[in-house]
């Protein structure tokens, strides 16, 4: 063999070498950076369950504090309208919200006019309005009687659904159900709503302003007034504001109700949220309170 050849086959087994080295490099790189990115994954998820679990328990701590509020006179002067406070534990914030369900409107128990004017409220015809009213009347009563502009059997079976239930309410979720309710209707209207009040009538002075909308003959324009003035009132111990102009067979007394929800929001980031509901029966004599209901709002 001629030196220039064994020059040359040594040249060929060099680069040969050396593209496999560079191979083999690309290849302990790419290990690496998987390794890495794995690494920091792992991190990120368990910094993640980390603040997951602190937001949980500030949370608690919130329902815990408007529990406590609830069980003391004139509730620490908080009122149960959907009056919110803040409290801060190891720097994250939680936002509470206590209701006296008897603010709310009775999907039970409601007169068709309050139904209706709730509707109108959110921005539905008043025809339309009129018309879902009857359905839920048509959806709670015993009877198959279809109210006028209702909704019994014949209708839901011609639309393709099943329905009404001609029982009570179980859940007011169960509002979906209902013969021209649409989702997206049913999460405008759903803060205003209950099954717990077991009245037909609303106590304007714990009313959240969804309900307060749906009062027939009110001024939309007064209501943010009549709010702020019977919450400053309710924590000075002044006489609460009067509602003008309403007719009063919608309006319940001012007592204190017995079933009250308080509404925990807590977020340490975009993705973690937590957000808890509470429902609960105050004990008379001071017996302490009764859970009715944990689950996560709507």
């Amino acid at each position: 063999m001629s030196c220039s050849a064994a020059n040359e086959r040594a040249r060929r087994s060099a680069g040969v070498a050396l593209v496999s080295v560079l191979w083999l490099l690309v290849l302990l790189s790419m290990l690496v950076l998987n390794l890495s990115s794995g690494s920091r994954t792992e991190l990120q998820l368990a910094g993640n369950l980390r603040q997951a679990a602190a937001a949980r328990h500030v949370a608690e701590a919130g329902i815990n504090w408007g529990a406590w509020s609830l069980m003391q006179a004139n509730t620490a002067g908080w009122l149960a309208d959907g009056s919110t406070k803040t409290l801060k534990l190891d720097g994250i914030s939680v936002e509470v919200a206590l209701f006296d369900e008897q603010g709310k409107i009775d999907l039970n128990e409601a007169d068709p006019v309050l139904l209706q004017g709730l509707f109108e409220s959110v921005g539905l015809d008043k025809k339309v309005a009129e018309a879902l009213a009857a359905a839920v009347v048509d959806w709670r009563d015993e009877d198959g009687l279809v109210t006028p502009l209702g909704a019994e059997e014949e209708e839901y079976e011609a639309a393709g659904l099943t329905g009404p239930a001609n029982t009570p309410f179980e859940e007011v979720k169960e509002l979906r159900k209902v013969l021209g309710m649409s989702e997206a209707l049913y999460h405008q209207v759903r803060p205003a709503l209950t099954i717990d009040s077991n009245k037909a009538e609303i106590n304007p002075l714990v009313a959240p302003r969804e309900v307060l909308l749906a009062l027939p003959g009110i001024d939309p324009g007064s209501i943010d007034n009549f709010i702020e003035e019977r919450r400053r009132n309710y924590e000075s111990g002044e006489r609460p504001p009067m509602l003008n102009s309403v007719d009063s067979r919608f309006l319940a007394p001012n007592a204190p109700g017995v079933n009250y929800s308080i509404v925990t929001r807590t977020a340490v980031s975009p993705s973690i949220q937590i957000k808890r509901q509470l429902l609960i029966h105050l004990r008379g004599g001071g017996q302490g309170l009764e859970v009715l209901d944990d689950t996560p709002p709507e």
